[in-house]
């Protein structure tokens, strides 16, 4: 606590002190500087950046407090969001600067919507996270199209002031911006809708599982190629075959070779995933089969080992079986170091927690989850015997 105290005090005084001179001199007084800028003699009243840099350093200051005074699942993002929210929330306030374009205030507004969600979703995960899988990736798929509305406001919002003030002229009047609301609303549909394939994360298939995995650790890249892909679909393709000047069976070419690279790649993906996820099915006779090459085990010590492993797949049953496997590996004439690390694969294995509230079938495919995953590691122990007949003295 003494060391805590100490790590707090410093940097605790120079937020303080700081705030208090920010709100002093930007807040309740007004202090005006000349400048020269073009030829422009300018009087600049600084009294626009003191309610930003007010929320900035104390939001900073709160994101401090939370990371040295409390523990917890959820304390981390929660820190990482008051301090994301410290930057958006003073580009948001810097944008109501006169000085500033009128169009830059609809995308700082959604980058503090849109912080402000993300800090909710992040808790809210951390919070049911274990109640029930199927959680995280529904409020995964809402989080998305809660993005996707405050991303469609505010490109209208853009595009209307753009249109408005004739900035950009050039690209307003092309027709290339027009699309752009129709392919958000796109684009967050089909990305909610796999963000659901979370569901399938502690599936028994590991295609299913392999699905999931990719899209739930990379749904910022998911959400940027479907936004890409249908943007070109939909309106850059046919600007490309109507006036590029390029011959269209080249672009189809081109198209078809960045279609087949893609699903070869995934192709490839989903086949090194699968390979390292399947196992043996028939592990009480892969054992059988192993362990008959080795002399100092007889059928009914192979018997009870057989049992052992059956137990341990099918229910988690494990003392008996490290017990049993450290008498057969000691008497093969393994070395207790070789024997040591392979009950650790045993010894170390967890069964992933069931949900504390689910469906009948979630408990029955979850169930199924860990059998295959301690099959999983059967096999693992499995391949790293090598065990020799001991020598008769």
């Amino acid at each position: 606590m003494e060391k805590t105290v100490k790590e707090l005090a410093v940097p605790s005084a120079a937020y303080l002190v700081s705030i208090l001179i920010t709100v002093w001199f930007l807040v309740l007084q007004q202090i005006t500087i000349p400048l020269n800028f073009m030829g422009l003699d300018l009087q600049v009243d600084l009294s626009f950046l003191g309610l930003p840099l007010t929320l900035l350093l104390v939001f900073r200051f709160i994101s401090l407090l939370i990371e040295k005074l409390l523990v917890g699942d959820i304390i981390a993002p929660l820190a990482e969001g008051f301090r994301t929210v410290s930057i958006t929330g003073f580009l948001y306030l810097i944008s109501a600067w006169s000085a500033v374009p009128h169009w830059i205030t609809p995308i700082t507004g959604f980058l503090l919507f849109a912080s402000l969600f993300s800090v909710l979703h992040k808790v809210v995960i951390e919070m049911v996270k274990g109640v029930n899988p199927l959680i995280e990736p529904v409020a995964t798929s809402l989080y998305i199209v809660i993005l996707g509305y405050l991303g469609s406001n505010a490109w209208l919002s853009l595009y209307l002031t753009l249109e408005a003030s004739g900035a950009f002229a050039s690209i307003i009047n092309s027709g290339i911006a027009e699309p752009i609301n129709n392919i958000i609303i796109l684009s967050t549909v089909l990305t909610s809708l796999m963000a659901l394939t979370g569901l399938g994360a502690n599936h028994p298939s590991s295609y299913l599982r392999f699905l999931s995995k990719t899209v739930g650790e990379n749904i910022t890249r998911v959400t940027i190629i479907n936004f890409g892909f249908l943007y070109y679909i939909f309106f850059v393709r046919n600007f490309v075959f109507t006036y590029s000047g390029i011959n269209p069976q080249f672009i189809t070419v081109a198209e078809w070779l960045l279609i087949c690279g893609a699903f070869y790649m995934g192709y490839q993906n989903l086949k090194d995933y699968a390979e390292t996820a399947l196992v043996v099915e028939d592990v009480t006779g892969t054992w059988r089969k192993h362990f008959q090459q080795v002399e100092t085990i007889g059928d009914p010590q192979l018997e009870h080992l057989s049992r052992l492993v059956e137990g341990f797949v099918d229910f988690g049953l494990r003392d008996d079986f490290v017990t049993h496997l450290t008498v057969l590996l000691t008497e093969s004439g393994m070395s207790l170091n070789q024997v040591s690390q392979i009950n650790g694969l045993l010894i170390g294995h967890r069964d992933t927690k069931p949900p504390r509230i689910g469906f009948p079938w979630q408990i029955d495919q979850h169930k199924r989850f860990n059998m295959q995953r301690r099959k999983q590691v059967v096999d693992a122990v499995l391949s790293s015997i090598r065990v020799s007949p001991a020598v008769p003295s």
